[in-house]
């Protein structure tokens, strides 16, 4: 399963690598070395972890400097050397940019506020499915919002990835009890 949305910002080519598609390069190379820097973030808070300095401090430069044309490799090196070794034993083991997002989404769990609130212990399968479907339609209308209105600000920007983030595993996980690969029990445990 690899579901993947990520809403115009980022743009791969056949071979998986980051490219132009509707934004320019500089745009879209950015865009994805902020998303891998949010899904650090939220592997960071699942297990408790502070983030590092870098991304506090230094990680605004080299995203404005890759987006204006500057080396994306040495920048990718550069963010993924102060990931969680998570992210980066994941990196080494992935063969495309693309391919890396999708594992990520993939390593993370359904762990959401608004879903433990509705999940509970005696849910049938059918009641899952939906539960899932209303929550990524209320996340993706949050995430349309946000590019209809644009993005003035670092916390709307954060937001806005933290959104692609959620609806993607989201969708990742409806993909999950579709295929009956997931029922309310085996999800129970990660959203308590």
């Amino acid at each position: 399963m690899n579901f993947l949305h990520l809403f115009d910002m980022v743009g791969f080519d056949a071979n998986g690598n980051v490219c132009a598609g509707v934004c320019e390069l500089g745009v879209s190379r950015s865009n994805y070395l902020y998303l891998l820097s949010k899904y650090n973030q939220t592997i960071l808070q699942e297990e408790g972890l502070p983030v590092s300095d870098f991304f506090k401090v230094e990680l605004a430069s080299v995203l404005a400097d890759v987006e204006k044309g500057g080396d994306f490799e040495m920048a990718k090196k550069r963010v993924l050397s102060n990931c969680h070794l998570k992210v980066q034993h994941l990196a080494l083991s992935t063969q495309s940019e693309k391919e890396l997002v999708s594992l990520l989404n993939a390593n993370i769990s359904a762990r959401d506020e608004a879903f433990a609130n509705l999940v509970g212990k005696n849910i049938n399968h059918l009641q899952l499915a939906y539960i899932i479907t209303s929550l990524c339609g209320k996340v993706e209308n949050k995430i349309e919002d946000y590019l209809l209105k644009g993005i003035g600000s670092k916390n709307e920007k954060s937001k806005l990835f933290k959104d692609v983030i959620k609806y993607n595993r989201l969708m990742l996980t409806a993909e999950k009890v579709g295929s009956l690969e997931l029922s309310a029990t085996d999800l129970w445990p990660d959203v308590v």
